[in-house]
């Protein structure tokens, strides 16, 4: 599993006719920013955050539909990640996915691709790379969320064309992520609880191999 999760493909895509005329007209939308601005503000002065999640993905023509569960713990470019059997931990400098059924690691150092999503940047992915458009407000089961688009500057190069952003406008927090694949694949992380200020240690970040004697370490460096 790629520690970009693309967080997993970090995006929603819904590629419309309208979607085409408002990247054009507002490619960097003053309302969308100030939303924007507001939840990276909010976010940037935790010192960390726990992210209990749901993910799926959706393939209308294909009747292909997946839905899983999992949990983010994230300090600055620090991470633990646990989803889909696999534990991503990550100390900013090194990489460990820890395969629990291989009672594998891979080592690595981290590398994050432009324009798409991955743990540390899941507050701030819109300050580069995208344009981007406030599009309306809408009530779901009882909280007013604000919706804005985001498209990628280089939208040739990616296998998606737009970025829904759901916002909890009272929280100012991110309520839900749709990534629209160009392909048919719709993927959508939606936050269950965000947890503000956990506490945390450095050990949180590294695997311990101490404690899985069993596991097989490989550096791929």
């Amino acid at each position: 599993m790629n520690a970009q999760i693309r967080l997993l493909p970090i995006l929603l895509w819904l590629f419309t006719f309208v979607g085409v005329n408002a990247q054009t007209a507002a490619d960097h939308d003053p309302k969308a920013k100030a939303i924007l601005d507001g939840v990276s503000a909010k976010t940037k002065t935790y010192s960390a955050v726990q992210i209990d999640f749901e993910y799926s993905m959706d393939n209308i023509k294909d009747d292909i539909h997946e839905s899983q569960k999992g949990s983010l713990l994230l300090k600055g470019e620090q991470y633990k990640l646990e989803m889909s059997g696999t534990v991503i931990y990550c100390d900013g400098k090194k990489q460990w996915n820890h395969m629990l059924d291989e009672e594998e690691v891979q080592v690595t150092t981290p590398e994050y691709e432009e324009g798409a999503l991955n743990p540390t940047n899941i507050f701030t992915i819109y300050e580069k790379g995208f344009k981007y458009q406030y599009v309306k407000e809408e009530v779901k089961n009882g909280k007013t969320l604000q919706l804005i688009k985001l498209f990628p500057e280089d939208a040739d190069s990616k296998s998606y064309h737009t970025i829904k952003l759901y916002i909890d406008k009272a929280k100012k927090q991110i309520h839900s992520i749709v990534i629209v694949g160009k392909e048919g694949d719709n993927y959508t992380y939606k936050i269950l609880k965000l947890t503000p200020n956990p506490p945390t240690t450095p050990s949180d970040f590294r695997f311990d191999s101490a404690k899985h004697p069993d596991v097989e370490v490989i550096d791929l460096d």
